[in-house]
């Protein structure tokens, strides 16, 4: 392709409208579900030592994949698909690589399906909360509630529509006047019931019993299955894997600074991530709930502590599952978009259509899960404990324990290993040169080695 129809389709293709709302959108993928339920009910069922074999995940693996991601947009300036497509032909290298795009945009379609049905999960919650459904309700029946949903697919199925309704009606307005004018609104919204929260816990929780959990490192504690959950959580919560930072890179201006907005994007995922965790565990202490219950934490815990509350209970707890939905709706936009921007781009269909056409099919999928729950079909043993919910349970371990580690080796050794050490150095423009040395030995050495190991015991060691 010539230079000057590169440079035309530049030209057309959208971008930021700034670098504040780049920052937004990427940290709104970033800080979803993933922050606010996956991350605390990992910790609780985990402990301490969860937290710091996390961390160590995000700084090794998940920081290095982000710059990585980032430059691949920027250089390839492309959907995932054709931005590897187009610096594997540059290079001279293999078109086979282009194989990371497909499979990032396979995971974050599998992902959007199960992730989803969650999202309807804080939508039902919310109108349960406004209801007064949790106040003055014993224990028990505030519990089985959950249970309740899970068994009832009809409803499910409603929120769950209206959820990916809500997601399509954005992305179908294209980046400017979609995914940055929501994501302008969303975001402050969600930091501001973040600190909200923080205040109620500063008031109610048990702050000490909290921190104490949380420091703990015991070694011993450290499991295969452990090191599987803290790589799985750090690339999920990051959005490593799924292609869209790629997609997210390549609508930046080039003057942009990628080191620093990878390093912003890291530090205030981790520490949402970590301060959910402080702020829902220290709820759960104060009122003497279960911290290791696992994927219910946040929709059979919580609630009674709300329900526990003599004043101003309906409000905390609409409050906070209209929290839970924010952050949802801000990480649905990024699992869908470059589906989109692929689907227009490779058959030259509107966005419009085109966002409508994927939002269908990901809400179809979604029926697979609802079900699964609804009617357990199947049960299966992974790690020494028995998956109960069939295609609800295999969708999210196949999406974030197999293909987001296996995307993400794939992007490292690309990003390390195929694309021009001098291209890469220009286009990040790290200073100083240290810091660039240091990120190829990660990219290049470290965070492959880490996610190898981890495929190793997925593949092997599961049962």
């Amino acid at each position: 392709m010539s230079t000057s129809s590169n440079q035309s389709s530049n030209r057309r293709r959208p971008s930021w409208g700034s670098f504040t709302a780049f920052l937004l959108a990427a940290i709104g993928s970033s800080i979803g579900l993933g922050n606010v339920w996956k991350f605390p009910y990992e910790l609780g069922v985990h402990g301490g030592t969860f937290s710091y074999v996390y961390v160590a995940c995000v700084l090794l693996v998940a920081f290095p994949l982000i710059i990585a991601e980032l430059l691949i947009g920027r250089v390839g300036q492309g959907n995932p698909v054709a931005s590897i497509r187009t610096i594997a032909k540059e290079e001279r290298k293999s078109g086979l690589w282009e194989i990371i795009g497909w499979l990032g945009i396979i995971t974050s379609f599998l992902i959007f399906s199960f992730y989803s049905v969650v999202a309807g999960w804080t939508l039902f919650y919310i109108m349960k909360s406004l209801s007064g459904a949790f106040v003055n309700v014993p224990a028990e029946i505030v519990q089985n509630s959950f249970g309740a949903l899970l068994r009832n697919a009809d409803q499910q199925i409603i929120w769950h529509s209206v959820y990916v309704l809500l997601v399509v009606m954005v992305l179908s307005q294209g980046v400017r006047s979609g995914i940055e004018r929501a994501v302008r609104i969303l975001m402050p919204v969600f930091i501001g019931f973040v600190i909200w929260l923080a205040m109620y816990a500063s008031e109610v929780g048990d702050f000490q019993s909290a921190y104490d959990f949380m420091t703990q490192f015991d070694l011993d504690k450290i499991t295969a299955e452990l090191m599987v959950s803290a790589l799985s959580q750090a690339l999920f919560s990051l959005s490593i894997g799924i292609g869209i930072l790629i997609m997210y890179g390549s609508y930046l201006s080039e003057s942009r600074p990628l080191f620093l907005g990878a390093g912003i994007i890291m530090v205030f995922d981790t520490a949402i991530a970590l301060l959910m965790g402080f702020i829902i565990l220290s709820i759960v202490f104060a009122f003497g709930m279960q911290h290791d219950t696992g994927p219910g934490l946040i929709f059979e815990t919580l609630p009674v502590a709300f329900a526990q509350m003599t004043a101003n209970g309906i409000w905390w707890s609409s409050a906070f599952f209209f929290l839970l939905f924010v952050a949802a709706l801000t990480s649905g936009f990024a699992l869908l978009e470059h589906s989109i921007a692929l689907l227009s781009s490779r058959w030259g269909i509107s966005r419009r259509t085109a966002a409508w056409i994927v939002g269908a099919s990901a809400w179809a999928l979604g029926w697979i899960s609802i079900y699964s729950l609804s009617e357990p079909t199947f049960s299966f043993y992974y790690f020494g404990e028995e998956r109960v919910r069939g295609y609800f349970d295999l969708f999210n371990i196949l999406s974030t324990h197999v293909l987001l580690p296996l995307t993400a080796l794939l992007i490292a050794l690309f990003s390390g290993w195929r694309m021009s050490k001098t291209s890469a150095r220009e286009a990040l423009a790290i200073r100083p040169a240290l810091a660039h040395r240091i990120w190829m030995l990660c990219i290049r050495f470290v965070a492959p080695s880490i996610i190898a190991i981890v495929l190793l015991l997925v593949l092997f060691f599961p049962a």
